[in-house]
């Protein structure tokens, strides 16, 4: 198990996992992550979209168990989870899901990080990416991992945007109305966000970062790598991996092995944390062998 960050802090913090799988299972790791949260909160609500019975791995981790129908993706998972906490009784509430594996490393040194200490909601992640190409840049937190400070939690902003969330048609009308939604709607209510990668300040990817990855015998993965390399905004989390694990963030993307929309080479990622990381990547391959 995993140590705390601090024993207070750990007190004082609650942990909401948005999980979904179709067949209702529960994949190694899953429960590995899981595992690793309950060193670092006093609270651990599990909600699954489709879950069946909860597994014995999980039984002495979990505190709140929460199967629901498979409706309003991650941020219904959540809206239900906060709504079984007394949110009061925190001074953080960190949100994350089932997209990524990890934590590859220790999580603590990224949970008392000074890069985001004075910020309201704060994240892994802020991506300038729209949900669309034809849409302006609006900065956000990333929804994989983003966390609620006492003073969002305590605010009427709080009641007002996650009372709004409700069942959309989309994954795109999610991202649009509450991840970007999420972090704009904080902004104009006065707070602040902050992550541990921060597109904003982190500049263009150069042409020196993508060409461990290019390869004469695999040119059209190469060609995609190298042309949408060159375009902004990007999703940090799945083209610029290598920065995030340099920033200290211990996850990694399970789009990026699922979908490699950008053409990564993948045996390059898993070298890399083979060598830089404790992880077992046989729960990757094994998550992988299963879904796909």
């Amino acid at each position: 198990m995993a140590a705390a960050s601090t024993p207070d802090a750990a007190s004082r913090r609650a942990i909401i996992v948005a999980h979904y799988d179709p067949r209702g299972g529960f994949d190694p790791h899953v429960v590995h992550a899981i595992r690793q949260y309950r060193g670092h909160a006093s609270r651990i609500v599990l909600a699954s979209n489709g879950g069946r019975s909860l597994p014995s791995e999980l039984s002495g981790l979990i505190d709140t168990y929460l199967p629901r129908p498979n409706v309003g993706y991650d941020f219904g998972a959540w809206r239900d989870g906060l709504a079984s906490i007394d949110r009061t009784a925190f001074d953080e509430v960190i949100c994350v899901n089932d997209s990524v594996y990890g934590p590859l490393f220790d999580l603590a040194p990224a949970l008392a990080s000074r890069r985001t200490s004075d910020a309201d909601l704060w994240g892994m992640v802020v991506s300038e990416q729209p949900s669309s190409r034809h849409l302006p840049r609006q900065p956000h937190v990333q929804s994989w991992f983003f966390a609620m400070r006492r003073p969002l939690l305590a605010a009427p902003w709080f009641e007002r945007f996650w009372s709004s969330v409700e069942p959309m048609p989309t994954k795109r009308d999610v991202i649009d109305r509450y991840e970007i939604g999420l972090s704009q709607s904080a902004i104009e209510a006065g707070f602040s966000i902050a992550g541990l990668y921060d597109a904003r300040t982190s500049g263009r990817v150069a042409v020196r970062e993508v060409m461990p990855h290019v390869s004469l015998m695999k040119p059209l993965r190469s060609w995609r790598l190298f042309k949408k390399s060159r375009r902004t905004p990007h999703n940090p989390s799945e083209l610029v991996w290598w920065r995030l694990l340099a920033a200290g963030i211990p996850y990694v993307k399970v789009g990026l092995f699922r979908v490699n929309h950008y053409g990564i080479d993948l045996d390059r990622v898993l070298d890399a944390l083979r060598e830089e990381t404790p992880y077992d990547l046989g729960l990757i391959h094994r998550h992988l062998a299963r879904c796909g």
